[in-house]
């Protein structure tokens, strides 16, 4: 049983590395609105559940579209996460400027005015 959760707990830690290497940078990218096409969280046999948000956004005329994926400890966690994206609702995303197949979601974005 202790060597699931060092398990669960090790796959949770290089997910979180993995991303926060991906978002280096990504500060400086600009925002856009994008339309939330579905969430669901998916049960993982290493590393704990991830809770996955794909949406689709229109940049300088071109049309994208991208996934999310945030890893979690917790089923109940990764859960409320895709509840906070429902389906048609919108969210900001970060493109990679001149590479638009490139984009991310952070926390910190889902508030700024963008969105109104």
């Amino acid at each position: 049983m202790i060597g699931w959760y060092f398990d669960v707990l090790v796959g949770y830690l290089i997910r979180i590395l993995s991303r926060t290497i991906r978002f280096r940078g990504s500060g400086r990218w600009p925002a856009e609105k994008a339309k939330v096409t579905g969430s669901r969280c998916e049960g993982a046999v290493y590393g704990g559940p991830v809770a996955e948000v794909t949406y689709t956004f229109t940049h300088k005329g071109e049309y994208c579209s991208g996934m999310h994926r945030e890893p979690f400890l917790s089923r109940v966690s990764a859960e409320r996460y895709t509840e906070r994206f429902p389906e048609g609702g919108d969210i900001v995303v970060r493109v990679k400027p001149g590479e638009p197949e490139i984009s991310i979601v952070c926390d910190d974005d889902q508030s700024i005015d963008i969105l109104n």
